[in-house]
Formats: C-alpha cells, structure tokens, sequence
C-alpha cells in the first residue's frame, strides 16, 4: 500500500525514450527497496518514495488519472 503523500514520482517505463528503469533503477538500486507490485505482468511505471521503488503493471497516465479523479489526498493504492 502507497499513500499518495508518500510518492515523490512516477514514472512511464514503456515509453520508447525512457531510461529510467536502465539508468536510474540499476544505479541506485541499492538505496532504496524495490518492490514488484507488477504480478508477474510487464512493468509499466516506476513509483518512487522515499525509500522504496515499486515496480507496476499499471500505466503512468491510469495512476495520474486516479489521483485526478479525487482519489488524492489520503488515498492508498493497494493494487498496482
């Protein structure tokens, strides 16, 4: 579970320009704890807090669009 207060950013990893996964993820991989959330699914964003990264199934734009929807504030996302 993730509180929307907790994430710092999220990230689009199917975009064809993205580097995140491969730069970033590889990289600093060792601070943070990584979670695969994507239930053996293909990784779609990167949702990065404090001191965890989640690994998810679910695209960038769906998590923006929950958290416009009025899910923000204390919303928690247990299925990612």
């Amino acid at each position: 579970m993730v509180k929307n207060s907790e994430i710092i950013a999220v990230f689009n990893l199917r975009h064809s320009q993205s580097l995140i996964y491969s730069d970033y993820v590889k990289e600093y991989a060792g601070r943070y704890k990584i979670v695969d959330a994507a239930g053996g699914e293909e990784y779609a964003s990167l949702i990065l807090t404090a001191d965890t990264m989640y690994l998810s199934s679910i695209s960038s734009l769906t998590l923006k669009k929950r958290a416009e929807t009025g899910l923000a504030g204390g919303a928690v996302y247990t299925n990612f």
